[in-house]
């Protein structure tokens, strides 16, 4: 399975130590830890390597990209049908949400 289709429901099936980063990264995308300095002292606070966490959200952003195409296009239905289409496809909608409206504001 790639980094791309992982949500905090299927990283709980996961082993190894990679689980919590990988919750983190999707929490730093969610906004959970704010942005820039803030983030790395909350990321520090929380017990977390910044870099470590980073990394791993680029990773899931980067293969998330087609995805959010995909939505902006209409692929995946729009409102709650998008939201459970997203979700039967193995993704986190939020994720890809917040990725979405970075897109649109470039």
């Amino acid at each position: 399975m790639s980094i791309e289709k992982l949500n905090d429901e299927r990283l709980e099936a996961i082993a190894g130590g990679m689980t919590a980063e990988l919750k983190a990264a999707y929490a730093c995308i969610r906004g959970d830890y704010g942005n820039g300095a803030a983030r790395v002292v909350a990321l520090r606070k929380a017990g977390f390597d910044p870099e470590v966490v980073q990394s791993l959200v680029n990773s899931v952003l980067a293969g998330n990209e087609n995805v959010a195409l995909d939505g902006i296009e209409g692929k995946y239905g729009n409102g709650e049908a998008r939201v459970v289409a997203l979700r039967k496809a193995g993704y986190d909608p939020e994720v890809i949400q917040k990725l979405v409206n970075a897109m649109l504001l470039k």
